[in-house]
C-alpha cells in the first residue's frame, strides 16, 4: 500500500513538474516579445472643427422678375432702361411670338432634369468609393497551435514498450511496438497493424505519457496603406494555409484621382443645377408673353437690370425687375447640422461670374427634406437628407440677381468633445471597439473605448476609454497580445506599422 502512495506521489509530482516547465516555457517565450507604442499626442487629436460644407445656388429676391430668352427668340423691341419703375402688366419688352416654343423648351428642361440625376448618381458612386492606396505594405501574423504528438506506453518496470503517434487534428497516424534486440540490447520498433496487438500494450501498461509539439503557422496576412497605415485588406489562413476568408486592397482610383473626379462631378451637378434653372425661367418668360409677342411685368418695382438687344448674354437674365432691396440665395444643409445652423447665422457666398464674395444672414430653414436632394454635400459625411435655408445680403455686394454663387457654410457649435485617433488603431471583438493600450507596469493591455463618428474615412471619434497621455500598439502581430513588454517610440510608422 505504501509503495501504491509512493508511486502516486511521484506521478504527481513529475504532472506538477511539467506543467510548471510549460508555464514558465510559455511566459519565457512571452516575455521575448516586444511591441512598439507611440504617444496618442503624437497620432491623434483632441481639436477637430467639423467638416467642410459646402453648397450652391442662385441670388433671387421676394417680390422680383427674372426674364431670361432663349437663343432663338428674336427681340423686336425694348421699352425699359435699367432704374426706371414699372408696374404689373406693362410691357418691358417685344419679341417675334413664333420664335418661341413652349413645347421644346419642355423637353429640354425634361431631359435636363434625367442628365442632372445621372449626374447625382455618378456623385453618389465615388462619394461611396474607397480610395485605392497609392503603396500597400504587408504583415504577415503567425499562430502557436500545441497538440499532442505522441503517447508513450510504460510497463510496470518504466520500460517504454509502445508508441502511439497522432496528427495536428488528433488522429492516430501510426502505432509502434517497442522492444529491445536480443542480441544487442538496442531498442527496436515494430509498426502495429493489428488493433488486437495494440490493446493488448495498452492494458498493460502501468503508465502513459504524452509528448507535446508547437506548430507555428501562418494565420493571417494584413495589407495596409503605406501612407496612412489604414488596413485596407486581409486574408485569413487555417493551419493547413487554406484561405478562410480574404477581403482584398481595393484597386481603381488613387484617392487625388478620386478626389479630383469628385470635384468633377459636383462641378457637373451644380452647372446642370443651373442649367435646369435658367430653362425653367425661359420657359416662364415664355408662358407670360402674350399672343401680339409682348413680355409684361409680373410685379411692381424698379428695373434693376437689362441687357442690350443688340449683345445679350443668354445664360443671363435679359431683364430683371425687383420691389425689394433685399436680395437672398437659397441653400441646403444636411440632417447631421441641422440642429447647428441657426436663423441669425451668416454664410459666405462666393460670385461665378465676378468672384465677389458677401456675407449673408440666415432668414429661414426648411422644416421638411428637399425632395431633390438639396445643393449640398460635406467632405466628411455624404448620406444625409438636406434642408433647404434663406440668407439674405447687400444688394451693394456686387452680386446681381441670377448670378450662381458658392456657399461656404460653418455652423455654430460643431465642435465636438473627444478624442480623434486613426481608425487602424481600433478593433473590434465581441465585446466592443477595443485598442491595445501601455499600462503602468509597461505591458500591453486591451482597453474597450466608446467610439463617435468616423471623419474623412481615417480618423474615428473616441469618446470615453482614452487620454492623449496614453500610448498605444499597432492592434495586429505582437502588438494584438495582451501582457506583452512594450517599446515606446515617436511614431508607429517609423517600423513600417509594425509591433
Amino acid at each position: 500500500m505504501k509503495k501504491i502512495i509512493k508511486i502516486v506521489l511521484i506521478i504527481v509530482v513529475l504532472a506538477g513538474l511539467v506543467t510548471g516547465g510549460l508555464y514558465f516555457g510559455y511566459n519565457y517565450k512571452q516575455g521575448k516579445k516586444v511591441a512598439k507604442v507611440a504617444p496618442l499626442s503624437n497620432m491623434g487629436t483632441d481639436s477637430y472643427w467639423g467638416d467642410d460644407i459646402q453648397s450652391f445656388g442662385q441670388v433671387t429676391a421676394d417680390k422680383s422678375q427674372m426674364g431670361y430668352l432663349p437663343s432663338k427668340a428674336e427681340v423686336l423691341s425694348v421699352n425699359v432702361k435699367e432704374g426706371d419703375h414699372v408696374e404689373a402688366g406693362d410691357v418691358i419688352l417685344s419679341v417675334k411670338k413664333e420664335t418661341q416654343d413652349i413645347n421644346n423648351k419642355k423637353l429640354q428642361i425634361a431631359k435636363a432634369n434625367h442628365d442632372l440625376s445621372v449626374e447625382q448618381l455618378k456623385l453618389d458612386r465615388l462619394m461611396k468609393t474607397e480610395p485605392a492606396p497609392d503603396y500597400v505594405y504587408w504583415q504577415d501574423v503567425y499562430a502557436d497551435y500545441e497538440y499532442v504528438e505522441a503517447r508513450e506506453y510504460y510497463d510496470s518496470s518504466d520500460k517504454l514498450i509502445g508508441e502511439e503517434l497522432f496528427d495536428m487534428n488528433g488522429n492516430s497516424v501510426g502505432f509502434s511496438k517497442i522492444f529491445p534486440d536480443p542480441d544487442t540490447g538496442e531498442e527496436v520498433r515494430r509498426d502495429l497493424d493489428s488493433q488486437t496487438d495494440i490493446d493488448a500494450i495498452k492494458s498493460s501498461s502501468a503508465t502513459t505519457k504524452e509528448k507535446k509539439t508547437v506548430y507555428n503557422y501562418l494565420r493571417s496576412t494584413s495589407y495596409f496603406d503605406y501612407d496612412t497605415g489604414k488596413l485596407v485588406g486581409e486574408t485569413s489562413y487555417d493551419m493547413d494555409g487554406k484561405v478562410i476568408s480574404e477581403k482584398k486592397p481595393p484597386e481603381g482610383m488613387k484617392a487625388d484621382e478620386l478626389n479630383a473626379a469628385i470635384a468633377d462631378a459636383q462641378d457637373s451637378i451644380k452647372k446642370q443645377d443651373l442649367e435646369i434653372r435658367k430653362l425653367q425661367y425661359e420657359l416662364e418668360t415664355m408662358e407670360n408673353t402674350t399672343d401680339t409677342g409682348d413680355v409684361v411685368a409680373k410685379v411692381s418695382g424698379t428695373v434693376s437690370k437689362v441687357q442690350d438687344i443688340n449683345n445679350y448674354n443668354t445664360s443671363q437674365p435679359f431683364f430683371v425687375v425687383t420691389a425689394t432691396d433685399e436680395y437672398f440665395i437659397s441653400g441646403s444643409i444636411g440632417e447631421f447640422y441641422l440642429d447647428q445652423l441657426k436663423i441669425g447665422d451668416t454664410v459666405s457666398i462666393s460670385c461665378w461670374d465676378n468672384g465677389a464674395t458677401a456675407e449673408a444672414k440666415v432668414i429661414s430653414i426648411s422644416d421638411t427634406p428637399a425632395t431633390d436632394g438639396g445643393n449640398f454635400w460635406s467632405e466628411g459625411n455624404s448620406n444625409s437628407s438636406n434642408y433647404e435655408f434663406k440668407a439674405s445680403f447687400d444688394k451693394n455686394s456686387g452680386i446681381e440677381i441670377g448670378s450662381a454663387v458658392d456657399i461656404s457654410i460653418t455652423p455654430s457649435g460643431q465642435e465636438e468633445k473627444g478624442i480623434y485617433i486613426p481608425v487602424y488603431l481600433i478593433r473590434k471583438d465581441s465585446g466592443g471597439s477595443y485598442v491595445m493600450r501601455m499600462n503602468d507596469s509597461n505591458r500591453l493591455e486591451k482597453v474597450y473605448v466608446k467610439v463617435g463618428k468616423t471623419v474623412w474615412g481615417y480618423q474615428t471619434q473616441v469618446k470615453s476609454g482614452l487620454t492623449m497621455d496614453d500610448y498605444l500598439a499597432f492592434p495586429y502581430g505582437d502588438g494584438a497580445i495582451e501582457g506583452v513588454q512594450c517599446e515606446q517610440v515617436e511614431y508607429l510608422e517609423d517600423d513600417g506599422g509594425l509591433g
